[in-house]
């Protein structure tokens, strides 16, 4: 029988492809290929004009912003991230998500912040079509309420020094707030997906691991919480490096994942959310 210094790492395949910005329309089969778990995740380098990343984080990290940003963590050690928009999440201040009516007091907020950063030259067109080019030229638009009202298109989020994302898995459609998703999206999917506008200076990476949110028996610690130690230890993991300006989306709803605390004198500052097609096929939607 083999040691346990040769033990092999456990765990579902892990892969990830690298493309550029301007050639997503060539790619058309890679956002299916990862709904069916033949490769992991893909890495779009300058998904975003670096005037766009470079104007975004400087007005991110400006004093006349710092009002906008919550804490939706606040009290867990560590894992205090600060965001501009909620997501639709456990939180630590809200393990059953946000409302509908938190969440959509935040989608002003958000708004007036983009319109402050961005003016016409909004993030959103560039996140449609790179998703609209990855699932074979078909429509991408920000997801919708029963009542048609929308979805947040995506969140920003900033780690600071010493802050990190505990190891998860992001299948959350049975929380409450699901209640008011457009019923004809696909619920067995989801991915997520972000774009970095500011790396940390050293670590925070996106780590993802071989486990599964499905699989029996993961390890877990008293808390409750993953045991990312053991993760470490025995399971498959890819460490997906991001420079400025990069998005990258992966199988977030399966894999379990994290990012590792930030190292440095700066924040880690991103932008995201999620995303999922029609149960037809025949578009993709995405929301924070």
């Amino acid at each position: 029988m083999p040691t346990d210094g040769n033990k092999q790492p456990a765990g579902h395949p892990i892969s990830f492809r690298e493309i550029e910005g301007a050639d997503v329309a060539g790619h058309g089969d890679l956002m299916e290929q990862i709904f069916r778990a033949e490769i992991t995740g893909v890495v779009v380098h300058d998904a975003l004009p670096q005037s766009l990343v470079e104007r975004g984080l400087e007005l991110l990290a400006s004093d006349s912003l710092a009002s906008a940003w919550c804490s939706p963590n606040a009290g867990m050690p560590g894992g205090e991230i600060r965001t501009i928009g909620d997501a639709a999440t456990p939180t630590y201040t809200a393990f059953g998500g946000p409302t509908a009516e938190r969440y959509t007091a935040s989608t002003v907020t958000h708004a007036e912040v983009t319109e402050t950063i961005f003016s016409d030259a909004k993030p959103t067109p560039h996140i449609r079509r790179i998703l609209s080019g990855l699932f074979g030229g078909k429509p991408a638009g920000p997801s919708t309420f029963k009542d048609g009202t929308k979805w947040l298109p995506f969140n920003y989020r900033a780690l600071d020094p010493g802050v990190q994302i505990y190891s998860h898995h992001d299948n959350h459609y049975g929380l409450q707030i699901y209640e008011d998703f457009d019923t004809e999206l696909d619920r067995s999917r989801l991915l997520s997906w972000f774009i970095t506008l500011q790396p940390a200076e050293q670590d925070g990476d996106l780590i993802v691991y071989g486990l599964w949110g499905s699989d029996p028996n993961p390890p877990m610690l008293p808390t409750r919480f993953l045991d990312t130690a053991a993760l470490e230890r025995d399971y498959l993991r890819k460490v997906v490096e991001l420079r400025a300006g990069d998005m990258v989306i992966f199988d977030a709803g399966r894999h379990v994942h994290r990012v590792s605390p930030v190292g440095g004198a700066r924040p880690r500052v991103t932008l995201g959310g999620f995303l999922t097609t029609d149960q037809a096929g025949s578009r993709v939607a995405f929301w924070s």
